[in-house]
């Protein structure tokens, strides 16, 4: 099994070790070389190390389509799977691999995709593929009307591991440890720190709730992003550090975080089924979500969700104020989403498993 994809991913990192924990030896031709202790049972390959032309910039990014297509040979790639369709998708349709599936992903569909040099090889990436793996109806959607076929997409969400999260999972020292009181109301956001996250409306409208409710707190769990010390700035300038944390939280200790919190938000204004959202969910959280592509399959308004315009102060503001209020409804919400989320949810491993096996015995 070879990926195709950035080993800084963590849903990719979780691909390759829910087949590796199957027995399957998984390869990832890469750019990105996984995290320290993430790459477990994954062999990652830089394409940047692979030719003779590995070093010089200009020209190796012109070889990394021969480079994948040489190291699916060497090792005896039975499957290539190509992660998110820019760039790598594309590099694998240009490598001509065989069996390809494509799995596309949300900002590269609903907004790179749009015009230009970027629809031009998204159009060659998804018409290149074999078969797509996809995460959300408006996913399929959209990359149907860029020339996918319809009858050739089946949805896995393989990267999101309800089987770690849950309300029981809750760290009881979390309030302790941060500096807050026992009392506390966490509000909880997990996205990275991206223009198109939202996260200065939520800062702002978090700051406005806490003028009023002494208890609330903000937690922002994020891996990083290029607008974080902006965010930090705007903390500061709005004077609620005191009662906001940001940090990047361990893959292990991140269930029992999640479930120590209150109100999760995920205001972006793109999105295709986040394992955010899902693993909130199954911690029995409600949500103040963004209407963005493909939330609406898992909350909506009254059903789990304040749904809100993610770019919108008061609409955010107004739906943390309600959810802090009224406790009930925020019981109500929470016990419907991780209903909801189990329910319709199983495990992806077996799934992925039976799709590559299909394709492989050509019955796809």
């Amino acid at each position: 099994m070879l990926g195709v994809a950035d080993g800084r991913s963590l849903n990719v990192m979780r691909w390759g070790r829910r087949l590796a924990d199957l027995g399957h030896d998984v390869h990832l031709a890469t750019t990105r070389m996984p995290r320290p202790g993430e790459g477990s049972g994954i062999t990652a390959h830089d394409l940047r190390e692979r030719g003779a032309f590995a070093r010089v910039p200009v020209l190796r990014r012109r070889r990394f389509a021969r480079a994948i297509a040489e190291l699916a040979r060497d090792v005896d790639a039975d499957i290539v799977h190509a992660h998110y369709l820019l760039p790598w998708g594309y590099w694998a349709a240009q490598a001509d691999v065989h069996p390809l599936v494509m799995s596309p992903w949300s900002r590269e569909i609903f907004v790179d995709a749009e015009k230009g040099r970027g629809r031009r090889r998204a159009i060659a990436a998804l018409t290149a593929a074999d078969y797509l793996v996809t995460n959300s109806r408006a996913n399929e959607r959209v990359s149907a009307s860029l020339g996918a076929d319809p009858e050739r997409m089946r949805q896995i969400i393989w990267y999101a591991e309800l089987e770690r999260f849950g309300p029981d999972r809750a760290d009881p020292g979390l309030r302790s440890r941060l500096g807050w009181p026992d009392d506390a109301l966490v509000v909880l956001s997990l996205r990275n720190f991206r223009p198109y996250t939202n996260l200065d409306v939520l800062v702002r409208a978090f700051a406005r709730v806490a003028a009023d409710e002494p208890r609330l707190r903000l937690l922002m769990a994020s891996r990083g992003g290029s607008i974080r010390d902006e965010i930090e700035r705007l903390v500061d300038d709005l004077g609620v550090r005191d009662r906001t944390v940001v940090e990047q939280v361990a893959h292990a200790d991140l269930p029992r975080v999640v479930a120590a919190a209150e109100i999760a938000v995920t205001i972006a204004d793109t999105d295709s089924t986040p394992a955010s959202l899902l693993e909130t969910m199954a911690s029995r959280l409600p949500v103040v979500a963004g209407r963005a592509p493909s939330i609406d399959e898992w909350v909506d308004q009254g059903e789990g969700a304040e749904l809100v315009d993610g770019r919108s102060e008061n609409a955010v503001a107004d739906a943390l104020r309600k959810l802090v209020d009224y406790p009930e409804l925020r019981r109500r919400y929470g016990e419907r989403n991780e209903r909801v989320v189990r329910e319709r949810l199983s495990e992806p491993g077996p799934a992925l498993e039976a799709l590559y096996r299909e394709l492989l015995n050509g019955t796809r």
